[in-house]
């Protein structure tokens, strides 16, 4: 697919707001979607068409409690508590590479399961999390930050 083909054919199952922040979707509006990377979305793409179930990233346009799960801002409290403390914050979140998502009806150990058993149909690498101090993540990370090293589809642990 294009990059134009791939950007028409996301916003028929998401809105902008889903993959921004609200001070982001004040700024930029539709325009937003200049800051996501066509590889992110159309791996997006893939697997919600694969599922063919509703995923959920940010909703807090819709009265939810997620807003920080697309693009992260320098603006974004993760960003700013990161960046007080003099950490370098170069996460994929920031360059327009990753989201946080859950799918409706589905666990997220199952999806990241989908995901690494149907990794032929993806046209890129994919990063999952995987655990978190080693127990399964309960939310979906899936970003697409490349490493040659990499398997087609790398569960990390965080």
């Amino acid at each position: 697919m294009s990059d134009e083909e791939i950007y028409d054919e996301i916003k028929k199952y998401f809105r902008i707001e889903e993959f921004v922040s609200k001070k982001v979707h004040k700024k930029y509006g539709e325009r937003a979607w200049m800051f996501l990377c066509p590889r992110l979305l159309h791996t997006v793409l893939i697997i919600r068409k694969g599922l063919g179930k509703p995923m959920t990233i940010n909703n807090w346009h819709i009265g939810g409690k997620f807003s920080q799960r697309g693009l992260r801002s320098n603006l974004s409290t993760i960003f700013s508590s990161k960046f007080i403390r003099g950490i370098m914050y170069l996460s994929a979140h920031v360059m327009g590479k990753a989201i946080d998502f859950d799918v409706k009806g589905m666990k997220a150990t199952e999806v990241r399961d989908w995901v690494e058993e149907n990794q032929d149909i993806f046209p890129y690498k994919i990063r999952l999390e995987n655990k978190m101090n080693g127990k399964p993540i309960r939310w979906s990370h899936l970003d697409v930050y490349y490493s040659r090293k990499n398997p087609k589809v790398y569960k990390f642990n965080v």
